[in-house]
Order: structure tokens, then C-alpha cells, then sequence
């Protein structure tokens, strides 16, 4: 038997298990969850770090029936895989989601990123000066307060391909289906399931995640 072939196996025995354990009213699946692990959630990644995480492309479909989950959070994904990739994403997080369900999507906010130039905001020049102290190059952080290195940091680096606007984003989730689309705070929700489960705050400083996330619930 080829790894592929066993891989494919092991995968379907954990979703199998968790469907078996878990009843459909509490079903949870993360999208991209990366190094965390949500205690009562599928996890899963194209590249899991955890064994406990199962391995999903979620650019082609996925090995889950439709109608299965009650909740779903895909954090800081979307914005690594092209545009008609992302919308296979979606297309398919609205399939697998119970009617009623609810999708939690963050990705970093193209229309801050873009505005950093022209912002007058004290929280977003301290912003500035952090992304470029962390992530710019030498000569970048030489020059931490100039808003275009983060800019183009933002655009060009941490294998981001498409980023998102608020409006570009809640157009793609309505035409995948999606209804009563809601912007939230981090780690903020109406649904207790999805308060806290955001982790991209985990990695970087609160205040940071304030100003660079754009975070949309949508409902199937």
C-alpha cells in the first residue's frame, strides 16, 4: 500500500471516529488550524502538525458529507491560496454546514493594509512600527515607521496570495449561499461554540490582531 493510499485511509477513520463520537448538534470543524488543537473540533490542515489534526486540501472537495457540522472556523487561510481556490473554500464550508450553521472567516484586512499609508491613528502607527521591528528585513527596521515596508510585507510575504476586503469577502460568502453575515471582534461571538476559538492572537500581540483582522460569521 502507497503512503497516499494509507494516508487516505487514516483520514477517514478520524473523521469516521469523530462523527461516531461526536453527535451532529456539536459537531465543529477548523479549516487551516495549523499547530492548535480545539478540544471537541475536527481539526484540520494541508500540512498537520499535530496527530490529531487530520490532512485536508480544502481548495478540492472534502471528504465530509454534507449537512454534518453545526459550526466551522477557517482562521487566516483563505488569504494563502488563490481566488477561485478561495472560493472552492467557501463553496464547500457551505456545503458541509448543517442549515443554520455557522462559519467563523478571518483574514487580515486588506482595507486597513491598504490605508496604512494615510492612517492617522496612534493604534495603527504603533502597528506599523511592530510589523516592521518583527517581520522587515534589516534596512526595514531601520526605518520601522514607514507605513509602505509593512505594506508591502503584508502583501508580499508570509505566503499570502489573494487578501480580502470586507465587502470583496462578504460578496463571496452571500454568492456561495451564505446569509446574515455579521462582522466580529476577535474572540468575540453571539454563538458560545465560536467565542474564544480564534488563536492568530496567540501568535501575535492583541492590539496588533485588533487592527490587521477582519472577521465575518456567516450562516448556511
Amino acid at each position: 500500500m502507497s503512503a497516499k493510499a494509507a494516508g487516505r485511509i487514516r483520514r477517514s477513520r478520524q473523521i469516521d471516529r469523530y462523527f461516531h463520537e461526536v453527535s451532529p448538534e456539536k459537531r465543529c470543524l477548523s479549516i487551516g488550524s495549523g499547530p492548535d488543537v480545539i478540544d471537541g473540533w475536527l481539526c484540520t490542515d494541508l500540512i498537520p502538525l499535530r496527530r490529531e489534526t487530520v490532512y485536508l486540501d480544502a481548495t478540492k472537495r472534502w471528504p465530509m458529507p454534507s449537512a454534518s457540522f453545526r459550526y466551522m472556523a477557517c482562521e487566516h487561510m483563505i488569504e494563502h491560496v488563490p481566488y477561485e481556490a478561495g472560493l472552492r473554500v467557501i463553496s464547500e464550508a457551505h456545503r458541509v454546514l448543517q442549515p443554520g450553521g455557522v462559519l467563523r472567516i478571518s483574514t487580515p484586512d486588506l482595507e486597513v493594509i491598504r490605508l496604512l499609508p494615510d492612517s492617522d491613528d496612534p493604534d495603527v502607527h504603533d502597528y506599523i512600527r511592530w510589523f516592521n521591528r518583527t517581520f522587515g528585513s534589516a534596512a526595514q527596521r531601520d526605518d520601522e515607521a514607514n507605513p509602505v515596508h509593512a505594506l508591502n510585507l503584508m502583501m508580499h510575504e508570509f505566503g499570502h496570495i489573494h487578501l480580502y476586503d470586507e465587502g470583496m469577502l462578504r460578496q463571496v460568502l452571500a454568492r456561495a449561499g451564505f446569509r446574515q453575515i455579521v462582522r466580529c471582534d476577535p474572540r468575540m461571538s453571539d454563538h458560545a461554540e465560536l467565542v474564544g476559538v480564534d488563536r492568530h492572537a496567540d501568535w501575535i500581540p492583541d492590539k496588533a490582531n485588533r487592527v490587521e483582522a477582519l472577521i465575518l460569521e456567516a450562516t448556511a
